[in-house]
């Protein structure tokens, strides 16, 4: 009987991995025909292996500046997401202070907010600061919009991990800043590499603030790139398949590196946060 509990279970989960896996799998195949064959048989496997669609792609349409945007753009305000987010939850988590707990309720609070409420605001303040057109109009909302999230999951982390490790140290003698980087930052690097790729993705993708924010074209970032296949009267579905594979690479990537780091950081928090 559980034998084919399981044969059946396994059989649910890899049909609905197959259901979430075939339109990416659809895209890269037909990435590599011609328009031609596309609409003479979009389910057909391509009748030859032809690079001309990316090398398209990437060069004419000018997709490699879009990818050097977004990467800019992506790195800077991760970079800025953990460094406020780590030193965050280890001043909520391991420093005792009075306002320790409201600080923590507004953060999640911040989690309620859908982030594009803020885009008429930010929009009236980047234009009076001039900033609109420029990388740092994104790397602003990038930033705040990812703290709370990873905010949530560090200390939902540290919680989980006994705070007499860091009282030790303090008692040998360590300050506060060889305590954070030689023992909490290492400690938490599971819930740091969840954070990391959670963000990276959601601000790989973003397209609302870029496409309020950004009319220069050599500022402009991925999600924005893919429009310029769709032309007035046509649309360049094959150039536009290859521009999507392109886009959706990174963070294939990246989650297959780091999966494991990514499960046990949300695991962990969930146990005893």
């Amino acid at each position: 009987m559980n034998k084919v509990s399981n044969i059946i279970k396994y059989a649910v989960l890899a049909a609905v991995t197959l259901i979430f896996i075939f339109p990416l799998v659809w895209v890269f195949y037909n990435s590599f025909k011609t328009n031609s064959e596309l609409f003479e048989n979009p389910w057909a496997l391509p009748g030859s292996i032809n690079f001309e669609n990316y090398i398209y792609a990437w060069k004419q349409a000018n997709i490699g500046q879009y990818f050097l945007n977004s990467i800019i753009v992506c790195v800077s305000a991760l970079f800025l997401c953990l460094l406020l987010s780590t030193t965050a939850a280890f001043a909520l988590t391991r420093l005792k202070w009075k306002l320790s707990n409201a600080a923590m309720m507004i953060f999640l609070v911040g989690m309620m907010i859908p982030i594009h409420s803020t885009l008429i605001p930010l929009f009236l303040m980047f234009s009076k600061a001039g900033i609109i057109n420029s990388h740092l109009s994104l790397i602003i909302p990038y930033t705040t919009s990812g703290m709370p999230i990873a905010i949530f999951i560090m200390t939902g982390f540290l919680k989980s991990f006994p705070a007499e490790i860091e009282e030790s140290a303090i008692i040998d003698g360590a300050t506060m800043r060889t305590l954070f980087l030689r023992i909490t930052i290492p400690i938490a690097k599971p819930s740091i590499a969840t954070v990391a790729i959670y963000s990276f993705v959601s601000m790989w993708n973003e397209l609302n603030y870029a496409l309020v924010f950004l009319n220069d074209q050599s500022k402009m970032t991925l999600p924005i790139g893919l429009n310029s296949f769709k032309g007035q009267y046509s649309t360049n579905y094959v150039a536009m398949f290859a521009a999507v594979a392109i886009t959706v690479l990174p963070s294939i990537i990246i989650f297959s590196i780091f999966n494991k780091q990514v499960i046990e950081g949300m695991t962990s928090g969930a146990v005893k946060g």
